[in-house]
């Protein structure tokens, strides 16, 4: 074909409130009641035109700020927990429900680039040049060949393989190529260039709803062990112990984590991640900030009190966790782990900390922090 067809990302509709909480009954898990007890939950989807019958739901928890979300393919009956691997599409393909067309094939690559994550083959697929989040020195070079790969983006439908051949750009091991993939037309994909790589090899049994971190405990060592390398990480880590808190890892989309309580917090991981990483050890240290905080009452507030109130609280506890953060990352960056500093400036923090580290004051960090929000702060 001459071009690709335009891709555009499909509108989010929240769902009501009866629909929200049979979603959470089916979805439930009694081994991880935490995940599920907020009264708070909303339930958010956007159609995949690529798999019959299903759509994109996250379950946002919107206690929490930002909200918590967890990420499912569902048809409204049957149910699919992202895991942050490949496991649910793999399960999909197994019920032959994909419809892929030229129409719709980039945005399914655009979407498993979303929720599949692989630690040591990292391949992710350029759909859209303005979704790329490059930093540093390189970041223009990166952006101007994912520019000029953009414009080779060509799908080839092979009526005789019964796939399409795609070429597009790729981010591999933290450079922008010219990639070449193949999609057959039951879901399943495979790079062909810049090295041969399936992407499912539908070798492993997965269940639908898999909550689960097949590598939880090796995990809980390591970036504990990283994180008390730090005397305010340390510090955090023996208040815990003390008062018996406990710390799940469980599988999912991203790397965030949430304070269940002042005795239970959840870290997530994709599931194919079994080393440490800093963006973990980012969300630890600002669970055991939160769960202390807890311990002591400062709670976050009810989410369906004054909305004001509401977010000026929640700004305050952010801006404690942060700040805690901050001072854990100089500790780190001094003990030889310059890697927790620069992920938490890469995810968006890096004019909090540079605030932080000018000794801005309060007013100044809130205003950074209302920013970071998209919410703006009020003048006393």
């Amino acid at each position: 074909m001459d071009s690709p067809p335009a891709y555009t990302e499909p509108e989010w509709h929240q769902r009501d409130t009866y629909e929200t909480k049979k979603f959470v009954e089916d979805v439930k898990d009694a081994n991880f009641s935490g995940l599920f007890e907020s009264p708070a939950y909303e339930l958010w989807a956007r159609d995949l035109t690529f798999i019959d019958g299903y759509a994109y739901y996250v379950l946002y928890n919107c206690s929490l700020f930002p909200p918590f979300g967890l990420h499912y393919i569902s048809n409204g009956e049957d149910h699919y927990f992202l895991d942050g691997s490949e496991h649910s599409l793999e399960l999909l393909v197994g019920k032959d429900a994909f419809r892929l067309t030229e129409a719709n094939v980039l945005e399914y690559l655009d979407f498993h680039s979303d929720v599949a994550f692989y630690p040591y083959r990292k391949v992710k697929f350029i759909i859209d040049p303005t979704k790329t989040a490059y930093h540093g020195a390189s970041a223009m070079g990166h952006h101007f060949k994912t520019l000029k790969y953009s414009e080779q983006i060509d799908i080839q439908n092979s009526e005789e393989d019964v796939c399409f051949y795609i070429t597009l750009p790729v981010l591999y091991n933290g450079e922008t190529v010219k990639g070449h993939v193949q999609v057959k037309k039951t879901g399943e994909i495979t790079v062909l260039e810049p090295i041969r790589v399936p992407l499912m090899d539908k070798s492993r049994d997965h269940v639908p709803l898999d909550y689960d971190h097949p590598h939880e405990k090796e995990l809980l060592v390591q970036i504990s062990e990283v994180l008390c390398q730090s005397e305010e990480g340390k510090r955090l880590w023996d208040t815990n112990e003390t008062y018996k808190g406990v710390i799940r890892v469980v599988s999912g989309v991203g790397n965030a984590g949430f304070a269940a309580s002042s005795q239970l917090g959840y870290i997530v991981a994709p599931e194919n991640v079994d080393t440490y990483s800093p963006y973990q050890a980012i969300a630890l240290a600002g669970i055991l900030r939160e769960m202390e905080l807890m311990a002591m009452d400062d709670n976050r507030p009810d989410p369906f009190d004054d909305a004001q109130e509401v977010l000026e609280q929640n700004i305050a506890l952010n801006l404690d966790i942060l700040r805690k953060i901050c001072i854990i990352g100089d500790e780190l960056y001094a003990a030889g782990h310059e890697e927790f500093l620069e992920k938490f400036k890469k995810s968006g923090f890096e004019a909090f900390y540079g605030g932080h580290k000018n000794k801005a004051s309060e007013e100044e960090l809130v205003r950074i922090l209302a920013e970071y929000f998209g919410f703006e702060a009020k003048e006393e």
